[in-house]
């Protein structure tokens, strides 16, 4: 918990500690209409205050948790936050990236780990009732019994939360064919600052009454409502799924390799792009293909047609004297091991920096090219990976950190900068789905232009007028 403090010079209460008070004398109101447990103002955890990666924010600390256990209680906590002018921060397991829910004035911590229930396996109409803490690969496991599965799937599926998942419009490995988390969504539940709970949508595939509040409020970031609910699309369990796998030396050839599927007459399921594991997961038998390969494609077809789309997709690679290697689902999870498990990056005493931009799927080998020239301008350490199917990319630019370092090095953050810049002017994005945060902030008037950023911080004031929720993020 923040300290608190005085002024050295007269001893009248700083700021901070203004605020800090007025949360706590509010919380004895709070505490009044909410059963014991619910609160808890107890210095928090890491666990509350570190990202996907485990690094600490940095920031300040919360005031209080707040853990509800039903919409209702999260109404009365967002009623009394904007009667009393008290910043709400929402989270849900912690896997999300871009200092997304940092604190940056003194406030409270909403969690959603209570709401994990799946309401409603709707097998006739396709769909599924969650709350905002169920975990997604969760969803799948509830459906499979109806021959259906949840199709959004990020490389944190097995910890993130849907509410997690529709603040950021996560991604995932199969986005090429079955598109993002707003693809799936048919509606929210939304808790709005003041109490008030909306719901955005129906359970129809066609729904075009009013205007699209479900995508609005999709990507987010917390700053319009707490999601406290989701309505969210259920497909057929796929007939199988079929891999193909090609090595290769740089990022040119990759690249080439990309768009030789990216041409080719069929959709590939997804087209992931990684290197070669540094640590050996995978079978022996592999290791002579892999060779001196510093780089790999995957690409993945499903379905009743999965063999002959994987065949087209083979021959496109074939025609370009690339070696094409068809292992079965076990064989290609060892590659994927790793990466899977948050531990494919190389670690060690660095200062990095890191982007999930995305371009236009025709300059996705430009793109590469250039990273690999960029990282050597900058002398950096270059670990990429990339969902190539959609054109986002996953890097880290490194450099070692010695003991007398402070700050990371001005090359580093220049790097950065040049990437996003070149991104953009190939008609990219800065974050193709980690969000914006605190990270991205500076960032973002060079996508969005002034007048549009100013049209989305207008729409936030109507949402919440008194700016409680995630204050000092990106429509602030």
């Amino acid at each position: 918990m923040p300290s608190i403090q005085v002024s050295s010079t007269d001893m009248k209460p700083t700021i901070d500690m203004i605020d800090i008070q007025h949360v706590r004398e509010a919380l004895i109101s709070l505490s009044k209409e909410l059963p014991d447990g619910v609160i808890v103002d107890d210095p928090p955890t890491i666990r509350h205050m570190s990202d996907g990666h485990n690094r600490d924010s940095g920031g300040l600390l919360p005031v209080a948790i707040i853990s509800p256990e039903n919409v209702e209680q999260v109404s009365a906590v967002l009623a009394w936050a904007d009667r009393s002018r008290i910043a709400v921060y929402t989270r849900g397991s912690g896997t999300g990236m871009g200092h997304l829910s940092d604190i940056t004035e003194p406030g409270v911590l909403l969690l959603t780990d209570r709401l994990n229930r799946i309401l409603e396996i709707n097998g006739k109409g396709h769909y599924a009732r969650v709350q905002a803490g169920v975990i997604n690969a969760d969803i799948t496991k509830a459906a499979r019994p109806y021959g259906l599965y949840y199709a959004p799937d990020p490389a944190s599926s097995a910890l993130s939360t849907i509410g997690g998942n529709v603040a950021t419009n996560a991604g995932g490995f199969k986005c090429a064919k079955y598109g993002v988390t707003r693809d799936s969504l048919m509606s929210l539940k939304v808790v709005l600052p003041g109490g008030d709970i909306i719901e955005t949508g129906r359970p129809v595939t066609k729904n075009v009454a009013g205007l699209d509040l479900t995508s609005l409020i999709t990507g987010s970031e917390g700053q319009l409502g707490v999601v406290v609910e989701a309505t969210v699309r259920l497909r057929p369990i796929v007939h199988g799924t079929a891999n193909a796998v090609v090595f290769l030396k740089d990022l040119k050839e990759s690249g080439d390799a990309v768009s030789a599927v990216l041409q080719a007459p069929v959709q590939p399921t997804s087209l992931e792009f990684m290197p070669v594991p540094y640590i050996q997961t995978y079978p022996d038998a592999y290791v002579p293909l892999v060779g001196d390969a510093a780089w790999m494609l995957v690409a993945t077809t499903d379905g009743w047609s999965k063999e002959h789309d994987l065949d087209v997709i083979a021959q496109a690679w074939e025609r370009q004297g690339l070696t094409v290697v068809r292992p079965t689902d076990e064989d290609l999870e060892t590659f994927f091991v790793l990466r899977k498990t948050g531990k494919a990056c190389p670690h060690g005493d660095v200062w990095s920096v890191e982007s999930d931009a995305a371009v236009p799927l025709d300059r996705f080998a430009d793109l590469l090219v250039y990273i690999d020239n960029l990282a050597r301008d900058a002398k950096a350490s270059l670990f990429l990976l990339a969902h190539a199917g959609d054109g986002n990319i996953h890097l880290s630019l490194m450099l070692p950190r010695t003991e007398n370092d402070t700050e990371p090095p001005v090359r580093l953050a220049a790097a950065r900068s040049r990437l996003l810049d070149t991104v953009l002017a190939m008609g990219g994005t800065i974050t193709g789905e980690h969000g914006i945060g605190l990270e991205l902030k500076d960032y973002l008037p060079r996508q969005l232009g002034a007048h549009n950023l100013e049209l989305q911080r207008a729409i936030r004031r109507v949402f919440d007028p008194n700016g409680i929720l995630n204050p000092g993020k990106w429509l602030a």
